[in-house]
């Protein structure tokens, strides 16, 4: 309970405050330590002490079986998911992440199209490559996709794109963000793939 917590933090600073300045008093003047004993005593910081050290050894309980529902809600969820964004620190990790992904798809051909129609000509792609243009961009076969992706980094076209294969839509934001739409036994490989 959020209550709770709060109130044990703000009960928990005063009692650091308190002992933090009878410490420098202590330091300061090893002779004041009788005094400060019993001024400890009088002020009940000891027996405020240890309730909030008996109230954290509870929070921390508590928030250990939170954490467990946490993750069985967490791993539900993942076993329904059909879709994840993954980022990437280079380009050249996502166009890696791109051909291993259309890999595990094992998907014979891609099309690739912008992701807001007009925005992007793949016209000159589709010559360059001798690949089949559509209304709205190109399909490549699976073993021509990475020079399909070499030749979009060349032209700077490596964003706003949607790679669609007959399993998954594979949306690719900006040059390090890939956003894969698949169903969830492929998305669970897919995740592998990117922790390795």
């Amino acid at each position: 309970d959020l209550g709770k917590v709060k109130e044990v933090n703000t009960r928990f600073n005063k009692v650091i405050d308190e002992i933090s300045f009878l410490k420098e008093k202590t330091l300061a003047d090893p002779a004041t330590k009788e005094v400060i004993v019993n001024e400890l005593k009088n002020k009940e910081i000891i027996d405020v002490f240890a309730s909030i050290e008996q109230d954290f050894e509870e929070l921390r309980q508590q928030l250990a079986r939170q954490e467990i529902s946490r993750e069985r809600i967490s791993d539900f969820v993942e076993s329904l998911r059909t879709k994840k964004t993954f980022s990437f620190t280079e380009t050249t990790k996502s166009i890696l992440f791109l051909e291993q992904v259309i890999g595990i798809l094992k998907s014979s051909h891609i099309t690739i199209k912008p992701e807001f129609v007009g925005t992007i000509d793949l016209g000159s792609l589709a010559i360059e490559l001798g690949l089949y243009k559509t209304n709205s961009g190109v399909i490549v076969e699976r073993e021509r996709f990475a020079s399909a992706l070499a030749s979009l980094l060349g032209r700077k076209l490596l964003k706003n794109l949607i790679f669609e294969t007959d399993n998954a839509k594979i949306f690719l934001r900006a040059s390090t963000e890939v956003t894969v739409e698949t169903d969830n036994s492929h998305l669970k490989t897919i995740s592998r793939l990117s922790r390795e």
